[in-house]
């Protein structure tokens, strides 16, 4: 049987004032632009911030409270979606969310960010995440599903679809980055559920799961970045701000 720690009840409650602190910074001051005289809406390394605000924010309704009032809502959900018990009862250990989220989201998000401005698609790399994550949520709601991160689902769809419009095209980011921008997303999640469902059935070491959750986020990054260099940066054609 598992019980809660403190941290993982705090931790989205936290995550969602340091989530208000960035759309502060974002949208009250110049501190996160790489040049305030062109529009934020086509800054690379603004889009990289507002991404990780937004997965704060979906992290606070997943984990925190949803638009129905349910607080902690995710990990139940996703238990059940499993078919398994709900907590205490269900199997799968409360630090595997920690590990998803924290490692994801308060470190590799702002680190991929301050590198956005010598490396822009790896800056990006949050919505590799976000754009499969939207879909995942979608497909939930098709099958009567809208608690634990719908609401905050929508605006990565509103975000997913600006990204592809403002850095994908003629004189910006190759359609080639964004395909592999969508193929690091559809990678995290294989290394993200791959190894859960191995723990659920075959009996995977805890230790195993959490420590590839660890270096999720640094494989995407990775991966964005080897990208960046293929070809002497032909994924990155020109790249500019509008």
């Amino acid at each position: 049987m598992y019980y809660w720690h403190w941290f993982d009840i705090a931790f989205p409650w936290i995550g969602g004032v340091g989530a208000i602190v960035l759309v502060v910074l974002l949208f009250a001051t110049h501190c996160l632009r790489s040049d305030p005289s062109r529009s934020r809406w086509h800054d690379w390394v603004w889009l990289s911030w507002l991404g990780m605000a937004a997965y704060l924010l979906h992290n606070f309704e997943e984990y925190g409270i949803d638009l129905f009032g349910t607080f902690h809502a995710f990990p139940g959900m996703f238990c059940a979606q499993l078919g398994l018990p709900p907590y205490p009862n269900c199997p799968i250990p409360p630090v595997f969310f920690l590990a998803v989220n924290v490692t994801a989201f308060w470190v590799a998000a702002p680190i991929a960010a301050l590198l956005s401005r010598r490396h822009p698609l790896v800056g990006l790399s949050v919505y590799s995440i976000i754009i499969i994550n939207a879909l995942v949520h979608m497909a939930a709601a098709l099958a009567g599903n809208f608690g634990g991160g719908f609401f905050t689902s929508l605006l990565f769809a509103a975000l997913a679809v600006w990204i592809i419009c403002a850095c994908f095209g003629p004189g910006r980011m190759s359609y080639g980055a964004l395909a592999l921008l969508v193929a690091g997303g559809i990678i995290v999640h294989i290394v993200l559920a791959a190894p859960l469902l191995l723990f659920l059935n075959f009996g995977l070491s805890t230790a195993v799961v959490v420590l590839l959750q660890l270096v999720n986020p640094f494989l995407l990054m990775l991966i964005l970045w080897l990208g960046e260099r293929w070809s002497n940066g032909a994924l990155i054609s020109n790249p500019r701000t509008n």
